[in-house]
């Protein structure tokens, strides 16, 4: 199965694009301790000849931002927050909605067709809006600065992140444990005196790994975009800097992560675009290589099932056929004088 993903071309240039992301940033962190490449002023014979924003060049192939930082620097940094998050977030769901489901279809089933209408409601509300009415308070900088550290706003905000689309999840995996539970091994398991916990354990779980990793791979493109979402509404991951000088300069992002990194941005996109389109196009490219991973995966699952039912068919074997010739001899000639006459 591993094979056939990495000679999967669609597989494969998503995973490698997201694979570089992470490592470059990741290197950058460990081998350059995170810092950013920044040029306030371009000087020639001791005079400044430009200020920063800079556009895009040979020296800075992105350009960079109004503070002078290499935008290019500064998305590679930012990547191990936005995709590293965003995979954290997408992974607990999986992991949390998985359990719930399972154990609900399995032996509760009442309970879940009294929660299922429930449940369903959360696929059509705007988690994003409730998620921004839920973190307002708590990652706005207040004017006497946060109270709380960083790492637990951040961690409120994941905990969110995962609470909020969970009901969906559990939902999705409860009603495809019922789908296994009515098969007819499952069935049969349960004629045969199979428990509940082993039925889940040696049925249900073979048979959801691979619409889990599915889920996943879709989960994590939901959080990215709530995650762009809630960027633009000025809600930073793990906090909002807000400058309460005369001057009021936009809102800062803690870490250079790119969700924060969009709202920072966002009121040059009509003095200098480009500063602020760099950031939406990596959300947008890493968006595109999800999909593509996601569409490599789901034509691996399918080749591998069209393969076991090929395989199914070459082993079924047809019965023998004997030509024989028919004679009269094989009939009997029946007639009325051959039934014998009952008498009552």
């Amino acid at each position: 199965m591993v094979k056939s993903l990495f000679t999967n071309k669609r597989f494969l240039v998503g995973f490698l694009f997201i694979t570089l992301l992470l490592s470059a940033s990741i290197s950058n962190t460990i081998l350059n301790q995170g810092n950013i490449r920044d040029m306030d002023a371009l000087y020639e014979n001791g005079q400044i000849v430009e200020t920063a924003p800079f556009k895009p060049s040979f020296k800075f192939p992105l350009g960079t931002d109004a503070n002078g930082n290499d935008l290019l620097h500064v998305i590679v940094e930012g990547a191990k927050y936005t995709i590293g998050i965003s995979i954290c977030i997408a992974f607990v769901q999986i992991i949390l909605g998985a359990l719930i489901g399972t154990i609900l279809s399995g032996y509760f089933k009442r309970t879940f067709n009294v929660l299922e209408n429930f449940l369903g409601t959360f696929s059509v509300i705007p988690i994003t809006l409730i998620s921004y009415f839920i973190l307002i308070n708590v990652l706005s900088m207040p004017i006497d600065g946060f109270a709380e550290p960083f790492y637990k706003r951040a961690l409120f905000e994941a905990v969110i992140l995962i609470l909020l689309p969970l009901p969906s999840v559990v939902l999705y995996v409860s009603k495809e444990t019922q789908k296994i539970f009515q098969t007819e091994y499952v069935i049969a398991s349960r004629t045969l005196g199979a428990s509940t916990f082993r039925i889940l354990v040696f049925h249900v779980t073979k048979h959801l790994i691979q619409k889990l990793v599915i889920l996943f791979i879709q989960q994590l493109n939901q959080v990215l975009i709530i995650l762009a979402h809630l960027g633009l509404l000025k809600m930073f991951f793990g906090g909002t800097v807000i400058d309460f000088s005369p001057m009021q300069d936009p809102p800062k992002t803690l870490s250079f992560e790119w969700s924060g990194l969009i709202g920072d941005y966002f009121e040059m996109l009509y003095i200098h675009p480009f500063i602020v389109l760099v950031p939406i196009t990596f959300f947008a490219l890493t968006i595109v290589s999800i999909n593509l991973i996601l569409n490599g995966v789901e034509s691996v699952y399918e080749a591998g099932y069209g393969e076991a039912a090929d395989e199914g068919m070459s082993d079924e074997t047809l019965p023998e056929t004997h030509e024989h010739d028919l004679h009269e001899r094989d009939f009997i000639r029946v007639g009325r004088e051959s039934v014998p006459r009952k008498t009552y």
